[in-house]
Formats: structure tokens, sequence, C-alpha cells
């Protein structure tokens, strides 16, 4: 495997273990009613990336092609949700940005790496299928 699909990989890793861990760590502190002040769409969203943030950093530990479209996916729909309830904070404190910043960062680099890193995998994935037939 190429090492900038190790990176890339790794970077999957650590961002949605990151997270996974942001959104345990909102529940084990601020239990059931974290999410609350959202619509109860984005709270659904908010509880199921605990589940889904870790299934994306299994995915990419295991460099499955199935972590690039679900990664892709995860942060469509986490990032406008973030960018909607913070935005009234960044407008009252512009320090507030810093927050959404890695996100965003994060997520950019997700889009950004998603369709060469999906060609790489899914080639790896066949020839890993393929049985061996000398």
């Amino acid at each position: 495997m190429p090492r900038w699909v190790q990176v890339a990989l790794a970077v999957y890793a650590i961002g949605f273990l990151e997270g996974a861990g942001s959104h345990v760590w909102d529940l084990a502190t601020r239990g059931n009613h974290a999410y609350d002040l959202v619509a109860w769409p984005v709270q659904v969203l908010y509880y199921s990336l605990v589940v889904l943030d870790s299934l994306a950093v299994y995915l990419a530990l295991r460099a499955h092609p199935a972590v690039v479209p679900l990664g892709v996916a995860i942060m469509a729909a986490d990032l406008p949700a973030n960018w909607h309830y913070n935005w009234a904070g960044v407008v009252a404190h512009r320090s507030h940005i810093l927050y959404l910043t890695p996100m965003s960062l994060f997520g950019l680099f997700v889009a950004g790496a998603g369709v060469p890193l999906w060609r790489v995998l899914r080639r790896r994935e066949f020839w890993r299928a393929t049985p061996d037939i000398s």
C-alpha cells in the first residue's frame, strides 16, 4: 500500500476517533440530555456518531474501502450541523471559530482525499478477494 494511503488512513482513524471520543465525552459528562438544545434530527445524528465514528475508525484501521463513503457521509452531516448550532457563538466571540476549524479542516481532508483513496482501497480489496490460482 502506498505511503500516502497509510498516512491518509491514519488521519482518518485519528480524526474519527477524536469525533467518537468527543460524543462519548458529551454523553458521559452531560448524560442522556447532552444534546437537548439542538433539533431532534441533529440529536439523532450526534448520538449515532458514537457508533458511526467508531465504525469509521475500525474501517480505516482495516484499510476497508467502505471507510471513504462512510467518512464523507459523516462529515457531510456533522459539519453543517456544527456550524449551524455554533454560528451564534462564532459571531459573538470570534475565538469560537477555533473550535470549528480543526473539524472543518478534517472534513476538507476527508472530502479531498476521498476519490484517490477510494480508488486505491477498492483496487486493493479486489485483489485481496481474488483467489490465488498459481
